[in-house]
């Protein structure tokens, strides 16, 4: 990866990014008629791809534009818009929002399975972020997993794999931000050759599992929702004992398999938003949502 030039004493790999980020949008501001991608990486002194998910993830959050040529410029305005105001957005830009869908699906597959279940977007270009959570209290939730997904633990959680599986912006950008996969547990695949094979699957089968590779005893279980254009930048899930999906993984398999499909369907218009059949709360139960959905769609994180 491109080493950035920062002050003595601003040696982390996030305040590097930062730093590179402001040179991009201050040149883009020096040349109002927009940049190419390789016009940037060579003003910056960084590679054609680090130069591409810069631009992507500038323009996913409103700062920059794409023109017909494919030059970039900064954006006329703000991304939030008037000062003091922050419109809702679709996870996916360019897409319809998905209005309580996506919530809705959260709540559906914790009911079907009463396992914690969980919604991760991916919010920018390199960073994943929890932005929904559904369980009863005291049902464990999946240990190290918090706001955040850092792009070098991307490789071992189920959510995430979803992801880079299906988000070639994602898997590039993550690849970028590091140089080998970290082993969080000794079930972590750190073979990228292995790595790749698995995400293989995971494109055919529409659905990805990690087997106590990022947390020891848990596992955990997902699959893409896809938005009406086709772009899957969602993955929906849900994390278990190990032992759970030992016992049960066929069932847990097919329900988070099938609220993905049914979710994708209602995002598209093409059922009814409300959930039809959806396994009734039981009595005195709460079913609590630990994390707001996120109005923000930016990323962190680093790997390979």
């Amino acid at each position: 990866m491109d080493d950035d030039v920062v002050p003595a004493g601003g040696g982390s790999r996030s305040l590097k990014t930062a730093a590179t980020v402001l040179r991009a949008l201050r040149l883009l501001g020096d040349h109002p008629d927009g940049l190419s991608a390789s016009d940037l990486a060579e003003e910056l002194g960084k590679s054609a791809a680090t130069a591409r998910y810069m631009i992507n993830t500038l323009c996913e959050a409103g700062y920059a534009e794409r023109e017909g040529s494919g030059r970039c410029r900064l954006s006329d305005a703000p991304p939030w818009g008037h000062w003091g105001t922050v419109p809702a957005a679709s996870p996916v830009p360019g897409d319809p929002d998905p209005g309580a869908v996506l919530a809705e699906a959260t709540t559906e597959l914790y009911r079907r399975t009463r396992q914690r279940s969980y919604l991760v977007r991916r919010t920018g270009t390199v960073v994943a972020t929890v932005t929904d959570s559904r369980g009863h209290q005291g049902l464990a939730k999946h240990p190290g997993l918090g706001t955040h997904v850092p792009p070098i633990h991307a490789h071992a959680l189920a959510m995430t794999k979803v992801l880079l599986a299906t988000s070639a912006e994602y898997r590039e950008a993550v690849d970028e931000e590091g140089d080998a996969l970290t082993a969080l547990t000794p079930a972590t695949v750190t073979d990228l050759s292995t790595l790749q094979a698995e995400l293989e699957d995971v494109r055919r089968d529409g659905v990805a599992l990690d087997r106590e590779e990022f947390a020891g005893g848990f596992a955990s279980i997902a699959a893409p929702v896809v938005s009406p254009s086709g772009a899957a930048t969602v993955a929906l899930g849900l994390s278990c004992s190990a032992r759970r999906l030992a016992l049960d993984e066929d069932e847990l398999v097919e329900a988070v398999r099938a609220v993905a499909a049914r979710a994708s369907a209602q995002w598209a218009g093409e059922i009814g938003a409300r959930q039809v059949g959806m396994p009734p709360a039981r009595p005195n139960e709460t079913v609590e949502r630990d994390a707001p959905l996120d109005r923000e769609f930016g990323f962190t994180g680093p790997r390979r």
